[in-house]
Formats: C-alpha cells, structure tokens, sequence
C-alpha cells in the first residue's frame, strides 16, 4: 500500500506566498513580472529559518549584481544598434558571465553567482529590446525583493508559531515529569 505523507507547512507557504506575489502584482497596477516575485519566494521559503535568512541574502545580492552588469548591458547595446539578434550579441552575453560571477568572488558572496547569472540573463536575454531598460530593471528588481521579503516574512511567522508549540510541548513534558 502507498503512504502518502500529509501536505506540510513549506507546501502551504509556498503556494501562500505565490499567491500573496500575484495579489501584490494587482495591488500595484500589474507593474513589472510576478514570475520574478513567485520565484524568489519559492527560493526563499525553507524549511528552517537561517536557511531563509542565507537564501534570501544570496537572492538580494545576486539581483543587484545581475541588475547592474544586465542595465549595463542593455545600454552599451543600444549604443550598436547593429548587434541585434546575432551570434555575436550572445557570444558578448556569454563572456559577460565572467566578470558577474567574478564579481561574486570578489565580495565573498559566491554563493549569489547562480543568482547574478540569472537576473543577467533574464534582462538581456528577455528584454533587450525593451524601450526603457531602467523602468525594467527596476520592476525586476523589485519583483525579487518583494519575492524575497514575503518569504522571509512567511518563514519568520511560521517558525515562530513552531516555537510557541515547542515551549508549550516542553512546559507540559516537564509539569508531566513533577507528577
């Protein structure tokens, strides 16, 4: 016979803080891309709470790298019109890989590279073409810090509740103990 385990709390906050990502997409007048929130509340939703608090570090700090080398980027392109869509564009995209996670290396947040990486690619990959790549690079980077700040606060409130049941737990096993 198949057990099926019964659907924990990191499952219910997950879907929670996905949802609470696309309310707030609405809230804000459907500003920017709720993928990049409900990512990063995913990412940051663990099951302990100093994994959240690392994991969001990383997500902030890799934002903010890929953000800046990605609005780098993007602006240098629009100054060679002629790149394009071409083999070079993405050669270029490439070798700016480097640097980014060289970057990572050299502040000691190795850890944040994979993120670096990703929001690089996710601007000049998806949206090179965009007319004003500042707005974009602020509504992406915004949508991950609204990822990032949701799940953390989702965390800190579930593993606070898991603490008051923990302290109530021991206080009965030790009135139990002086029976």
């Amino acid at each position: 016979m198949v057990h099926f385990p019964h659907i924990g709390m990191r499952i219910i906050k997950s879907a929670l803080g996905v949802l609470i990502c696309f309310a707030i997409y609405f809230i804000r007048g459907k500003q920017g891309t709720p993928f990049y929130s409900a990512l990063a509340v995913l990412w940051c939703i663990q099951n302990q709470t100093k994994n959240t608090v690392g994991n969001a570090l990383q997500r902030t700090v890799g934002t903010g790298i890929g953000a800046a080398y990605g609005l780098a980027y993007i602006l240098l392109k629009q100054k060679i019109p002629t790149l394009g869509d071409s083999f070079l564009h993405y050669c270029i995209i490439s070798l700016a890989l480097i640097p980014i996670i060289y970057t990572t290396v050299v502040i000691k947040q190795k850890k944040a590279s994979y993120f670096s990486c990703v929001v690089f690619l996710s601007i000049v990959v998806n949206h090179f073409m965009d007319e004003n790549p500042f707005i974009f690079v602020i509504n992406r980077s915004l949508d991950t810090l609204i990822g990032i700040i949701l799940g953390l606060a989702l965390n800190y409130r579930y593993m606070k509740k898991m603490e008051e049941l923990e302290n109530i737990k021991e206080e009965e096993e030790s009135a139990y103990e002086q029976c």
